[in-house]
């Protein structure tokens, strides 16, 4: 074990030896800049609560007295993977523990994404990482499937389906979200073979694919029932019931509504602060039926060609996110790499948006002192919300610029491929 985590640490700095220097000075600083953050930040008084409860559930799973039974009540079964870092060494202070392990796995990935996509893609990445990871990058575990959907955009990239569904798999059993993206990596396989998607029947190669990916994730699914019949399908009624999380867009959209005279109070619940209201319920509706919309317009654009799968995979993600009743700041965690990877050069917009969203959470929450645990205020503070419905603008507005961008640019890329060949 020792000998795995010295090896896991050391990648990094074998790696970083063969980037540029200025790569290896982005990384140096971003390092610096989330240690700061696992020492001025993660171990505040309240600054910690979702390292507290992944250490409370490795313990209750490894150790507890339903030891191998009491799985995560909101998160799928592989999540007790990054949940049993916090036990990695045991030593008592498992912040420590967990944010160094983050902080190795960042920077690792950083490093294979560098040489994988070049140096620069991998310092855009990191800045915006940066920017918008504060109080998220060694605090919260969405690194891990992050990475999954990256490397499974790599495969499907080198036509190796199987790989990519698997990792899909892997992502969908470690958080959910990355089994929306499956339908992009079918289409993309169904082109790779000559295959009209919107005309022909699915190849067997494509079925064969899909039916692994999906048959992995039962498999799942089927040892958590077997494992706690309690907690089982917890990842899903859990986020169904949740309220208007009061970082989303739908949620700004509900404070607006209490700006017109619409009931509208403060909520905490579900390890999180949220607005309820008289319109939570229609503004919720709708936004679940944006989500639905926004998915299917993004796998047709992708089926007809006008979108390429890198692009399809961000405009998927950003579609959740935007529409999604929760807008947790480590989701931004989920995108900003395939970003990099598709832009590859800094966006002015996005670093704004990453920028707020640090303003937000570590920063603007301080505005609220409360307890883990305690109630909600009688009242959000109004710069908070003021910050978060400027913040939500800009990333509504930056999604539809990349949206626009994404096909100009997927239709000048037939005519400069012409003009070469003329060439």
């Amino acid at each position: 074990m020792i000998r795995f985590v010295l090896s896991v640490l050391s990648l990094p700095s074998r790696r970083v030896l063969e980037l540029p220097r200025r790569t290896r000075t982005v990384l140096a600083l971003l390092a610096a800049w989330c240690l700061a953050s696992l020492v001025l930040y993660v171990h505040g008084a309240y600054h910690h609560g979702d390292v507290d409860l992944y250490h409370r559930y490795a313990l209750a799973f490894w150790a507890g007295p339903h030891a191998f039974r009491s799985l995560p009540a909101e998160y799928p079964i592989l999540s007790i993977i990054p949940f049993t870092l916090t036990l990695l060494p045991p030593l008592p202070d498992y912040l420590t523990v967990f944010g160094l392990w983050t902080l190795a796995l960042l920077l690792a990935g950083l490093v294979v994404l560098a040489l994988q996509e070049g140096p620069r893609v991998a310092e855009v990445c990191a800045v915006s990482l940066a920017l918008a990871g504060f109080g998220t990058l060694v605090g919260r575990y969405d690194l891990l499937p992050a990475a999954t959907t990256v490397a499974a955009l790599w495969a499907a990239r080198g036509r190796r389906f199987e790989l990519a569904y698997v990792l899909l798999a892997a992502g969908t059993l470690l958080k959910l979200y990355p089994a929306l993206l499956v339908p992009l990596v079918a289409i993309e396989q169904y082109r790779a073979l000559g295959r009209d998607p919107l005309r022909t029947p699915p190849p067997r190669q494509v079925l064969s694919g899909v039916g692994l990916c999906c048959a992995l994730v039962a498999a799942g699914f089927v040892a958590a029932l077997v494992l706690d019949s309690q907690a089982w399908l917890g990842p899903f009624t859990y986020n169904t019931r949740r309220p208007l999380q009061v970082e989303s867009v739908p949620a700004t959209l509900l404070w607006l509504s209490g700006l017109a005279g619409f009931p509208v109070s403060p909520n905490r619940g579900f390890h999180s602060y949220n607005l309820v209201g008289l319109l939570s319920e229609p503004i919720g509706l709708a936004a679940q039926a944006a989500t639905i919309a926004g998915l299917l317009w993004v796998y047709w654009r992708r089926a007809t060609g006008t979108l390429d799968l890198g692009r399809g995979m961000v405009a998927c993600l950003l579609v959740v996110i935007v529409t999604g009743r929760v807008l947790s700041p480590q989701y931004l965690i989920w995108v900003l790499p395939l970003i990099a990877i598709v832009e590859r050069e800094h966006d002015p917009w996005w670093l704004v948006v990453c920028a707020f969203t640090t303003l937000i959470f570590p920063f603007g929450y301080g505005l609220i002192v409360s307890p883990p645990g305690s109630p909600a205020p009688p009242s959000f503070p109004p710069l908070l919300l003021i910050t978060i419905g400027v913040r939500n603008v800009l990333l509504v507005a930056a999604t539809v610029r990349f949206l626009v961008r994404s096909r100009a640019r997927q239709e000048a890329e037939p005519r400069e491929l012409t003009r070469s060949a003329v060439g």
